[in-house]
């Protein structure tokens, strides 16, 4: 995965457009220029002898001239990518990008979703060879696009399959279980649960998934088996043992059963990719999703951004509610994190897909969780928020995101401590998650408000761990180090803060009242860090 560092963005789908790594537009002026940049970026690994260029983009001069007029054009863009100019990179032989720096849309976000859609559009560099170059590489756009054209989103089928050697009650409870794992896996990506049953028909289509849930009895209880197979290659995505006292345990499941359920369902979406046919719109959207939460989890600006195209493109190519309510997510945070100018504009975009993604996914937990915080967040309808969260718990008891919805929704109405029972249940079921930082740094804040700051602490820096570039994770360390008189932990702390978070300083976290530490601030938490001062 690229580093969530800022990076410099080239976009070469429809016109050449440029944006530095602090948000800014640096597209360069003239046709020459940013042909030439067009050239690098699309090249492999953004590189290319100077004779290679400036026989693409000056084929009629003679060698010399067209040196010159290559170095020229270096020149001028460096000058317009200003404080970003030293990712571009020259030699006496060569000329290239920094692929550590540079991201190209064409590359990072897939291909795009519109047929029509014109490589570098509107560019003329005026050199036979460059148009030559750009035909070529539009030609072999159109073949790609016209090859990876979506068919219509049919979702991924699921045979739930159970046994146990008493039969009875072991094989309903399998049965239900392996069902659990099912309805967990289509709460986030578009599937179907296909039935194990004897008066079905025999020639039912070949599922795509297999799960399995095995039930034997042990001297001190009984044994669980979960496994997740790709049937049509026999691949085997996902299998746990779990020691279980009562049978009763399924229906009722506490944290170690939640946590199977939701691991076996995590673990199996997170490899679905690999094995489904990359033609299939539901695989697309499903690798473009998880990719996308990988960029939302970091908490970074231009990963946001990222997170929030990517479910944009997950979502015309299926239309399923999830990636909306995602989307909402992802504005969600860019607004509490002061991440963008226009604040209002984030707020009601989070509304507006709120709403759709209840209209296109209605009766799933998973979009209940998480539009329950857009609902008391943004809408600030703490009520209407609890009761969200509270219907996907009751849907679906096993999802740590209904649990961290609930732990929220009690935070608004006041009751901190049984948002903090919610808050640790979740984080216990997402313990094994890639993404277990959201969790953790959920629980951080509501044992903040707790009065726990030993809890807190202990939170936040499993957040930090998880993710080291998390700018909520270290604000929130450096005041409860800060407060428990661990000023070298604090000190440490400020000084990463200054190099992942620009414009960070210790005077603006105290007294900034916009500043995104929020909780910190109304339970005075501020001032020990004065003494860093």
């Amino acid at each position: 995965m690229r580093d969530c560092a800022p990076l410099i963005r080239i976009s070469v789908l429809g016109p050449l457009r440029v944006q530095s790594a602090e948000g800014l537009q640096v597209t360069p002026k003239g046709a020459k220029n940013q042909a030439l940049l067009a050239l690098l970026a699309l090249s492999p690994e953004m590189a290319r002898p100077r004779r290679w260029l400036e026989d693409k983009l000056w084929s009629t001069f003679g060698p010399e001239q067209a040196s010159a007029n290559l170095r020229q054009a270096l020149s001028k863009l460096r000058t317009a990518l200003g404080e970003d100019a030293d990712a571009l990179m020259a030699d006496r032989s060569s000329v290239s990008l920094d692929v550590s720096r540079v991201t190209v849309d064409l590359h990072d976000d897939g291909l795009p979703l519109d047929l029509r859609t014109e490589l570098l559009e509107g560019l003329d560099a005026r050199d036979p060879e460059f148009e030559e170059w750009l035909r070529m590489e539009r030609a072999d756009l159109q073949a790609r696009l016209s090859k990876a054209t979506p068919k219509e989103a049919k979702g991924i089928l699921i045979n739930c399959r159970a046994s146990a050697p008493d039969g009875g009650a072991g094989v309903i409870m399998a049965d239900v279980l392996a069902n659990q794992i099912g309805e967990n896996i289509a709460e986030q990506i578009r599937a179907w649960r296909q039935a194990n049953d004897p008066d079905c028909p025999a020639d039912l289509p070949v599922s795509d998934l297999s799960l399995s849930c095995d039930i034997m009895k042990t001297s001190d209880g009984h044994t669980v088996f979960v496994k997740g197979m790709h049937l049509p290659t026999g691949r085997i995505l996902h299998s746990k043992l779990q020691t279980i006292r009562h049978l009763e345990d399924i229906l009722n499941p506490d944290e170690a059963m939640s946590r199977l359920v939701f691991e076996a369902a995590d673990v199996i979406i997170g490899k679905l990719p690999q094995v489904l046919d990359s033609s299939r719109p539901e695989s697309r959207a499903t690798a473009l999703s998880r990719l996308s939460m990988y960029r939302m989890f970091s908490f970074e600006r231009n990963a946001l951004r990222e997170a929030y195209s990517l479910l944009r493109q997950a979502h015309e190519l299926d239309g399923n509610g999830i990636y909306l309510a995602w989307s909402s997510m992802v504005r969600m945070i860019q607004l509490m994190e002061l991440l963008e100018d226009d604040r209002e504009a984030l707020r009601e975009e989070a509304i507006a897909l709120n709403y759709r993604a209840m209209e296109e996914s209605e009766g799933n937990a998973l979009v209940q969780a998480l539009i329950s915080k857009v609902r008391g967040t943004a809408q600030r309808d703490a009520a209407g928020a609890f009761e969200l969260a509270e219907t996907a718990v009751t849907r679906n008891p096993a999802s740590a995101f209904a649990w961290k919805s609930l732990a929220e929704a009690n935070m608004m109405k006041g009751d901190v401590s049984a948002a903090f029972d919610a808050s640790a249940r979740a984080r216990a079921i997402a313990r094994s998650s890639p993404f277990k930082q959201w969790w953790d740094m959920g629980h951080c804040i509501i044992a903040i408000a707790g009065g726990r700051p030993q809890e807190a602490i202990e939170a936040g820096e499993a957040a930090a761990r998880a993710a080291p570039l998390s700018r909520p994770a270290h604000r929130h360390l450096l005041a409860l180090y800060a407060l428990e008189n661990q000023l070298d932990k604090a000190q440490a702390t400020a000084v990463k803060l200054a190099k992942i978070e620009p414009g960070f300083t210790i005077d603006r976290i105290v007294n900034d009242e916009n500043y995104p530490v929020r909780t910190l601030r109304n339970k005075g938490l501020l001032e020990p860090i004065r003494a860093l001062l």
